[in-house]
Order: structure tokens, then sequence, then C-alpha cells
């Protein structure tokens, strides 16, 4: 596996601190810089922060883990974390979709179940993708993703239909959600988390002291409990990321079997990208 770190960076910034040849522009005022994970440029970047931050700043805007792996390693896998690269707006509440707030921790604000169906502007997920979700995390599949799944005898969800809000009345629509059935997966400790990869959060701002979410960013890949697993082909994290912040709202991670890789590969599905995940 290779990994890499991206960072977007002010260009009046990156010019103080940063050699020209250290990036590519994004624009007149924005610097984008991709690094190896382990070079020392990474170290460097993180002390400027530190400085930027300790004075109420940050250097960086924008940071992101980009990892790639071979399809050796792909295959061997036990268990892959299925990450959405597809999302839309608006979410489900600015079409009647009503959560149970009741239900969700008053400290954190994560698990609220829905008390409605979904219902959302299904005219903006794009075509041409099989997974999507909103930026309130309201994951949607399409009618292909569902053949299939049922076709191959796979478990772990059941999936209800999503109502298109349209101009004059709430109708069908041809994509679903998935109601999980599965057992979900324990998180393990080997699992980072944190506000970003050079602040883990050590003053627990972003944890629930309910011990619902883990952090408010993943920074390694997934590490779970093997005993947790009951063989499902789609589970969820035990443990949620993120925060609750207007339409935001901590989500748990998703995992497939290979078996559901497999599957997905073959009817060529759009708008997810793949990480290894680890049993121990």
């Amino acid at each position: 596996m290779r990994e890499t770190i991206e960072f977007r960076i002010g260009e009046d910034d990156a010019q103080q601190h940063l050699e020209s040849e250290l990036g590519v522009p994004l624009g007149d005022t924005l610097r984008k810089v991709v690094l190896p994970s382990d070079d020392k440029q990474v170290q460097r970047i993180a002390r400027i922060d530190r400085s930027y931050r300790e004075k109420g700043d940050a250097f960086f805007t924008y940071w992101r883990i980009h990892r790639k792996y071979t399809e050796e390693e792909l295959e061997s896998a036990e268990l892959l974390n299925l990450i959405i690269r597809t999302y839309f707006e608006p979410p489900g509440t600015d079409f009647g979709t009503e959560y149970d707030e009741s239900a969700a921790c008053t400290h954190c604000g994560a698990g609220a179940p829905l008390k409605t169906e979904l219902i959302l502007n299904t005219k903006r997920v794009s075509r041409n993708k099989d997974i999507a979700q909103t930026i309130a995390g309201e994951v949607v599949v399409s009618s292909r993703f569902v053949a299939a799944f049922k076709e191959q005898g796979l478990r772990g969800a059941e999936f209800r239909p999503v109502f298109h809000s349209g101009r004059k009345s709430t109708q069908s629509s041809e994509w679903f959600r998935p109601v999980f059935t599965s057992k979900p997966l324990t998180l393990d400790a080997r699992t980072v988390a944190g506000n970003h990869p050079f602040d883990l959060d050590e003053r627990n701002e972003h944890r629930c002291p309910k011990g619902h979410i883990a952090g408010l960013n993943q920074v390694s890949e997934l590490y779970l409990k093997r005993a947790s697993h009951d063989g499902s082909d789609l589970c969820l994290t035990d443990k949620y990321f993120g925060c609750r912040r207007g339409d935001l709202r901590p989500e748990r991670r998703l995992l497939i079997s290979p078996k559901l890789r497999d599957v997905l590969e073959k009817m060529d599905a759009k708008g997810y990208a793949l990480e290894v995940a680890h049993f121990v």
C-alpha cells in the first residue's frame, strides 16, 4: 500500500514557508501539496501548522489521506472499507424527512433514527452512480445495486425505497436506502482518529463521553474485532466519526466482504473507492 497526504495551503503562506517547486498551484491563491506520508516534508508542515494553530490560525485549509493498493492487496483482504465518493445535496430534512432526535445521544447527537421514509430530490443524484450520499450521510444505492445484492444471496442489509420530492407530490424513485440487519463491527483501539493527522484530539474535544464517536476524522485504516463479525457482507462500524453540526451528522463506516467487492466489480459499479480494513 502506498499512502500519501494531500494538503491545500494558501499561496501566500506557502511562499513564506515552502520552496516554490513543492506542490502545484490551484489558481492564484491556493497550492496543492501531495507527499508520501513518511516524507520528511510532512513533519515540517506539521511543525509549521502547529505554530500557526498556537496563534489561532491554520497553515493548511484542507487535508486528505490517499491510499493506493495493489490488486493483490485488495484481493487478499478479508474485509474492505467502502468509501462513498459521490455526494449530493440538499439533505432529506429539506424535503420532509424526519428523524427521532429524542433517541439521539444528548452529548454527540449520534444515533437519531428515521421517523419517516427517506425523501430526497433524487434528480440531484448522478444517474451513472450506484452508491451516493447526502452531506447529512444519507446513503442511497441504485436499483441495479439492490438487484445484484439479492441475486447473489448477500447478507447484512434490507433495502427500503427512497422517495422523490416532486413539484406537486412525493413519488417513488429508482433509489433505495440500506437498512442494516448485520451486527455492528467493533472498532479496535488500533484505529486512529482525530481532528487531522497532527491533532489526534487528546483533549477529547470531539469524542463522546458515552463512547459513541471515535473522533472527528478517520486517520488510519480501520481495525475491527474479528469476534464481532457475524459473517454479513455489508456492515457498519459500532462507532461514529464526525460531529453534529447543522445538516452534518456523525457517520459510521461501511464495510464489505470480498464477495460483495466481487459483485460490485462485476457490475462495474460507480461512486465508491475501497480501502483494506483489518480484523484483529
